[in-house]
């Protein structure tokens, strides 16, 4: 008996499709059943397969190993073509082994995709005008400020030595914009020695949008920068969290100033942070409805300012979960109503997560950017393992002014960077057994440190991943167009997420055995591939 369905690419695998092989199904498939329908998961994989009628019957039968023929043989409502499709189907999603091997190599699947960080962050001061509960910095209208010479020989530094060609330099705090004079003298003097060393830096900033007056407006545009805004919303979700010292709510000032950053022409992105989940759709919504189709909503955490003025209840992720999934649903309604496609991260990168097994972005990665993707640096020059942990001084790996250790030195010799390095699903406790684990791949190191006291423990936020992916991968079985409508579209270019529309059309891909695009063999939806140089915007 010949097979005679569409051939796998990859020729490793196709002398194994012959009658006499076995076929096993692959020990330990996590299970979830609704009503007639089974949803399977391959935890090493992070496959995912959902069955039901003839086909679901055919696979349960598959409790001990048969060969090929006898697989084929199996009686039931399909044909002997529909069975042999069915059984690739299989393979290709890691359900079942032929021939003693599995589709997927697992020992490359999961390899760091770079050595090196492409995105610095550097914190320019630790002052800020506002008083925001969440504040991640804890900034003060009295902090530090980064001095001149110190940001200077950061960038120098980080020009000659860090060996990416192409990289972001992203300036943070605090309130960046309130060091805008001393910030503009070092994107230009960046400017020069990138000539001199044949780098190309990209130039970002996070603000809180209150100080983005026209002449600074004026200056970012002219220098190519682009700015990312916190905006949590319209005014009544904004108001409760980011506010003056004195209570004042910054929405009218924030919005005017965005309105006015866009018309003259400025490359401007949209953050909002989310404490009361029930906010997550009011917030969407009005993005949305402001005309903007890319933006990003995250869930606030218990880091910096955020344990001190705000609750974090146990439960909180099971809420946020079910909120977060009534604004996907709504969005879903909404592109096919208007036949428009929604960029909102982190829907986006979830779902890139459940369709592909590229993992380019590094906060959606087992081990996550740490030293590898990024590097932060605080007002005093020092060398930090994130731009999120640059509050945090068991992650302080160095400093500007050392200099007896370059840049490239530093990230591949650091025992506190080999060490995060690490911390991986297969590493960390919980996550080593979970279903999820190569998918949700263990969340955000800091936040993590910041709730445990250690590294080494689940996202604190676990029991929203656990019931989020699982929703997702319903959803996405039963309305495959949510892919196109609100995943990645084609690959992004290396600037963060603007607020205009991006372009039409989407980049179908596939995976070959080692977890690359494209190959013949669907797994499921489109390629995310991208640079991960804004993934790191954050409030």
């Amino acid at each position: 008996m010949a097979l005679t369905v569409q051939k796998i690419t990859n020729k490793e695998h196709s002398p194994l499709l012959t009658a006499s092989a076995l076929v096993t199904r692959t020990p330990n498939l996590y299970q979830s059943r609704r009503q007639n329908r089974v949803l399977f998961i391959e935890r090493e994989s992070g496959s995912w397969l959902i069955l039901d009628g003839d086909r679901l019957r055919h696979f349960l039968q598959v409790q001990r190993p048969m060969t090929v023929r006898d697989f084929i043989n199996i009686q039931n409502g399909m044909t002997e073509r529909q069975k042999e499709a069915f059984l690739l189907e299989l393979y290709g999603h890691g359900m079942v082994e032929i021939g003693g091997k599995s589709y997927f190599h697992y020992e490359k699947m999961w390899k760091k995709p770079q050595q090196y960080p492409t995105f610095l962050c550097l914190h320019m001061t630790e002052k800020c005008n506002l008083a925001c509960t969440y504040c991640q910095a804890d900034s003060t209208p009295a902090g530090k400020a980064m001095p001149l010479q110190t940001a200077m020989k950061i960038v120098e530094r980080l020009l000659t030595e860090n060996p990416p060609e192409t990289f972001t330099i992203d300036f943070h705090g605090g309130e960046p914009l309130l060091e805008y004079e001393n910030m503009m003298k070092v994107i230009r003097h960046a400017k020069k020695v990138a000539e001199t060393v044949g780098k190309k830096p990209v130039f970002m900033l996070q603000t809180n949008g209150t100080p983005l007056t026209p002449d600074r407006v004026k200056g970012l545009k002219e220098e190519g920068v682009y700015v990312g805004v916190s905006l949590d919303g319209p005014g009544e979700v904004h108001d409760k969290q980011r506010f003056t010292a004195r209570g004042k709510g910054s929405f009218e000032r924030v919005w005017g100033n965005a309105q006015r950053a866009m018309e003259m022409g400025l490359n401007t992105g949209f953050l909002a942070v989310i404490h009361d989940p029930r906010d997550y759709l009011t917030s969407y919504k009005w993005f949305r409805d402001q005309g903007f189709r890319s933006f990003r909503i995250n869930y606030s955490s218990a880091i910096g300012r955020g344990p001190k003025e705000l609750e974090f209840p146990a439960g909180r992720e099971e809420a946020f979960a079910r909120y977060w999934m009534d604004m996907v649903r709504d969005a879903l309604d909404w592109t096919r109503k208007n036949n428009e496609h929604l960029n909102i991260s982190d829907i986006n990168n979830k779902i890139n997560n459940l369709t592909t097994k590229n993992r380019p972005f590094m906060c959606y990665r087992s081990p996550c950017g740490v030293g590898n993707s990024v590097l932060g640096f605080g007002v005093d020059g020092g060398i930090f393992a994130c731009e999120e942990m640059a509050s945090l001084e068991y992650f302080r790996v160095g400093n500007i002014w050392d200099e007896n250790t370059s840049i490239k030195q530093l990230v591949d010799t650091n025992p506190i960077l080999q060490d995060l390095q690490r911390r991986t699903v297969d590493n960390i406790p919980k996550c080593s057994t979970c279903h999820l684990k190569r998918i949700c791949s263990g969340g955000c190191t800091s936040k993590t440190f910041a709730k445990y006291g250690t590294v080494w423990r689940e996202s604190p936020m676990c029991g929203f991943y656990l019931i989020a992916y699982e929703e997702l991968m319903w959803m996405i079985h039963d309305n495959p167009d949510m892919v196109e409508n609100l995943g990645f579209e084609g690959k992004l270019s290396p600037k963060f997420n603007q607020a205009k529309r991006v372009k039409k059309g989407t980049n179908t891909g596939q995976v070959d055995g080692e977890g690359n695009a494209p190959g013949e063999l669907l797994i499921h939806g489109t390629d995310g591939s991208a640079l991960d140089v804004f993934e790191m915007i954050t409030s």
